[in-house]
């Protein structure tokens, strides 16, 4: 009979490191809205409320950011983006090229992902400005079924 409350221990211990590390893997998320720009820098997530869509800058090559640190009428982005909403997923690998102000988009399940001020930091980190909006077409289906 002892065994059996050491194995107990043992089991809950096991499950509480378990929840621990799953907890530990969980990415940060930066907090977004439907249709405010966000910031996120590379290996950063979005979480878009309430819709739970996830936009990630997953990689950026070392080339993109403004032409010099104080000319950014261009700028150049190579990279991927990660977007995940619920089940589906989608890696995006992005080259693009903009000039002040534009933007380049990516749609994804009803959603366009636009993103643009791409910019390195001073430690070197890439970082980019999100807004995620619903695309025409789902938010027309939308206004039909009302």
């Amino acid at each position: 009979m002892k065994h059996a409350g050491l194995v107990q221990v043992l089991v809950v211990l096991a499950l509480v490191v378990t929840g621990s590390a799953a907890f530990a893997e969980e990415p940060f998320a930066v907090g977004a809205q439907l249709g405010a720009p966000f910031v996120l820098t590379e290996g950063e997530t979005g979480l878009v409320v309430p819709d739970g869509l996830q936009v990630t800058l997953r990689s950026a090559s070392d080339d993109s950011g403004c032409l010099a640190p104080d000319d950014c009428s261009v700028a150049v982005f190579m990279g991927t983006i990660l977007v995940r909403l619920g089940e589906k997923k989608e890696l995006s690998t992005v080259y693009a090229s903009l000039k002040q102000d534009d933007t380049a988009s990516l749609d994804f399940a009803g959603y366009e992902i636009r993103f643009g001020q791409v910019r390195r930091l001073d430690k070197g980190d890439i970082q980019a400005t999100f807004t995620v909006t619903k695309a025409e077409e789902a938010e027309e289906e939308e206004e039909e079924e009302d």
